[in-house]
């Protein structure tokens, strides 16, 4: 048998400790005092880390750091009394980690277990945490001056000085503007975000939305010495050689792009948007500190938890990169464009693909004043309410005929010329729509106005938001309330029904599509664009009018012929094949050869549920094998005086049993079901 010497055994150690008469800290020099008072709160979060860690389920700081206070407090008097309170050995430093691990545990699974019912995270929220993938030290200190500048415009802005809850209306009404001021003083790709956040009213509360919506991203102009090589560049020959005309002080200047006024040499005047140098670095920063911030969330928030922030940054950053790259602005203009007919009354400016790029974008530059600009409207000789209702059924053509539409209808991006000609610019955020998505639209605002929660579900299913999970009978209860309350207003359905309808969706945990949150608040600008010119203007009414005369002549008898013979040619090869698959099953039936195959295992959830109760079966199996050979081996006398290697073993042994039994236990606890 092998031994260890010089150190007694535990079980003797204890025996002889509880004889110990003298005070605990008799011996305690103040050399000793300050090791401990140092090393206290290094290893008390070192364990309280571990053993939630060990557990496995997510929990609150709060609840974990009490727990590992307790759990270390107690370890520590355990491990004194195990050796005689040798506070300078480095047998007490180590029984003090170990106790303090695995009574951390305890304390944390006795919190669950006394919990008030239904206020433990459950199902995925309470899953398993996850070791990220280990990243390059300067890729995770890379943004840490950029914290720091955020940090402190927050605080200067008061963005830190109450606490944030998101469920509150007060909270989000103060938050806003302080919200909006950081964003814009930090510039970059925080105004952006700011600008795409402020689209998803179906995560966040409508006020928080309306503000971040005001957001403007104006910053100081780059120098001319500096913009000029870019612009040279780009041409390969001097600014001079390209624009006989090139003004050098900006028209606009934002954290993205600067404006300038120049003209061609065929006398053209055109508008050159010109992406600010050092762009490319700024948002490689902006997005590791994005990315690292929304990590954060989703490990540490219950909130995270449930909105998945990381992809919802990913979901956010796609967006901007497709809004920064100006050949995807050029596309959008070209398409919405050929989407506009001829003789609307709007136009797209003309845009010049062969001498855009990625950084600079080159169009027609366009004469006229906003349309919330009602004074200047009616001194042209021009009718707001005409023009109101113009822009309305353009835009309701582009969308359910070519199935685009301009993402951000804002007074700003829509200009009258002097002519009564309404010209839609800035056309980096621009929505697309496939003709199921289209006719989802059409059947939300169908049963929004007749008052059918029935067509509104199924068009939300056709969407695919409605998931398996989701109480059908609750949701239709809550899509009638939905209607009778935006049906009861005297002035009609507006545009924040579609917020509303989010807003009731994301209460089942279902995550609308992207194009549908993004339509949702096109309407919403929209309408407020509208109600500046018109403020009688009800947008849902006047849609509905708009879709019908646009939809009238295709449900006439003879575009219904047409689609029942589409729809028959698609189907005439199954309807060729069905007699012969029914002969065929009836032939089997006949000769007792039918038979009928099932999987049990269809079901991603009945997989999961499975590979869950296999997994703690094993773990359970594993922890009781573990826990009695481990009581085996201690049961083994030795002579009392030497620690043997059985007796390590052993205790190793019922460390890692108890660790993966209460491992279990806090799982079974926070799964949902129990």
């Amino acid at each position: 048998m092998i031994a260890f010497q010089g150190f007694e055994g535990p079980g003797v150690v204890l025996g002889r400790a509880q004889e110990l008469s003298g005070p605990v800290l008799a011996a305690v020099d103040a050399g000793t005092v300050v090791l401990w008072v140092l090393l206290f709160p290094i290893a008390g979060t070192a364990v309280t880390w571990l053993g939630g860690r060990l557990l496995g389920a997510r929990r609150g700081w709060l609840a974990l750091l009490a727990s590992g206070v307790a759990g270390f407090t107690v370890g520590l008097v355990l491990a004194g009394a195990m050796t005689d309170w040798l506070w300078r050995s480095w047998e007490m430093v180590g029984l003090t980690m170990v106790f303090g691990t695995l009574l951390t545990m305890v304390f944390a699974v006795g919190q669950d277990l006394i919990a008030a019912p239904g206020t433990l995270a459950q199902g995925n929220a309470a899953g398993l945490i996850a070791i990220g993938r280990k990243r390059r030290i300067s890729t995770a200190w890379s943004p840490v001056s950029r914290y720091r500048e955020l940090v402190g415009l927050a605080r200067r802005n008061g963005l830190l000085s109450r606490r944030i809850d998101l469920t509150d209306p007060t909270s989000a009404t103060w938050m806003g503007p302080a919200l909006r001021a950081t964003l814009e003083q930090a510039g970059g790709l925080f105004v952006k975000i700011g600008q795409v956040a402020s689209t998803r009213s179906d995560l966040l509360p409508p006020a928080l939305c309306d503000e971040l919506a005001q957001l403007r991203s104006g910053a100081e102009p780059a120098p001319t010495e500096v913009v000029r090589p870019e612009v040279e560049a780009h041409f390969g020959r001097p600014v001079e050689e390209v624009f006989p005309g090139f003004v050098w002080e900006p028209l606009a200047s934002a954290s993205i792009a600067q404006v300038y006024a120049a003209t061609l040499p065929t006398g053209d005047e055109v508008v050159v948007k010109v992406q600010r140098p050092g762009l490319d670095t700024l948002i490689e920063r902006d997005t590791i500190a994005l990315m690292q911030l929304a990590g954060l969330l989703e490990r540490r928030t219950t909130l995270g938890l449930n909105l998945s922030p990381t992809g919802l940054a990913g979901e956010f950053l796609d967006g901007i990169r497709a809004e920064l790259d100006f050949t995807a602005e050029v596309a959008n203009a070209l398409a919405l464009a050929a989407a506009t007919p001829d003789d609307c009354g709007v136009r797209i400016p003309a845009v010049y693909p062969t001498m855009s790029d990625r950084t600079l974008l080159v169009e027609e530059r366009v004469h006229g004043y906003s349309i919330d600009d009602t004074a200047a409207m009616r001194a042209a000789g021009h009718d707001p309410a005409l023009l109101a209702r113009r822009l309305l059924s353009t835009t309701l053509h582009h969308l359910f005929r070519a199935g685009v539409f301009h993402a951000d209808p804002h007074p700003g991006n829509v200009l009258v010329e002097d002519d009564g000609t309404i010209v839609l610019i800035d056309l980096g955020a621009m929505g697309r729509l496939t003709k199921q998505q289209r006719d989802v639209v059409m059947q939300v605002l169908i049963g929004a106005t007749t008052g059918d929660p029935s067509l509104m579900r199924q068009s939300l299913e056709a969407a695919g938001v409605v998931g398996d999970g989701v109480d059908l009978a609750a949701l239709d209860r809550s899509i009638d309330e939905f209607i009778a309350v935006h049906a009861a207003g005297a002035g009609g359905l507006d545009a924040g029904l579609f917020e509303d309808l989010l807003t009731m969706l994301a209460r089942y945990g279902m995550q609308p599509p992207r194009w549908m949150a993004s339509l949702g608040r096109m309407f919403v600008t929209l309408e407020g664009t509208l109600t500046t010119v018109d403020p009688s203007f009800s947008l849902v009414d006047a849609a509905m009018d708009e879709a019908k005369d646009m939809l009238g002549p295709d449900l006439d008898v003879s575009s219904l012929r047409r689609v029942a013979e589409a729809e028959a040619l698609t189907q005439l090869p199954r309807l060729r094949r069905l007699p012969q698959r029914i002969d065929d099953l009836l032939g089997q039936a006949a000769q007792g050869r039918l038979s009928l195959r099932m999987s049990l295992l269809n079901d991603q959830r009945d997989v999961d549920t499975i590979t869950s109760l296999v997994n703690r079966t094993v773990l359970a199996v594993l922890a009781a094998s573990l826990g009695i050979g481990s009581v085996l081996l201690l049961s083994v006398e030795g002579d009392g005086k030497e620690l043997v290697l059985d007796e390590v073993l052993g205790y190793i042994g019922l460390a890692v049993a108890a660790v993966l039994t209460l491992r279990i236990v806090a799982g079974v606890l926070r799964d949902g079901r129990t």
